[in-house]
């Protein structure tokens, strides 16, 4: 269900938005918090799980760090 999460869905949500509100500091200033946050969870909301395409959708980057173990998909 679209909006819905699980409680680890919502953690890894959350290390990913922290990851690129940190990314967007250094790297693109002129972005706000709340529109990073609106980014994140409309992508979420469509069904998107993947780090790196949460990075390309708001940054225009990949993340350099690897990213495999922060994906929203739960095992």
């Amino acid at each position: 269900m679209p909006g819905s999460y699980t409680s680890d869905e919502l953690k890894n949500l959350a290390r990913i938005l922290n990851d690129i509100l940190v990314e967007a500091r250094r790297h693109r200033p002129e972005l706000s918090t709340d529109d990073v946050v609106q980014r994140v969870c409309a992508l979420a909301d469509e069904g998107e799980r993947d780090h790196g395409k949460f990075f390309r959708a708001v940054l225009g980057t990949h993340h350099r760090a690897d990213t495999s173990c922060c994906s929203l998909e739960v095992n």
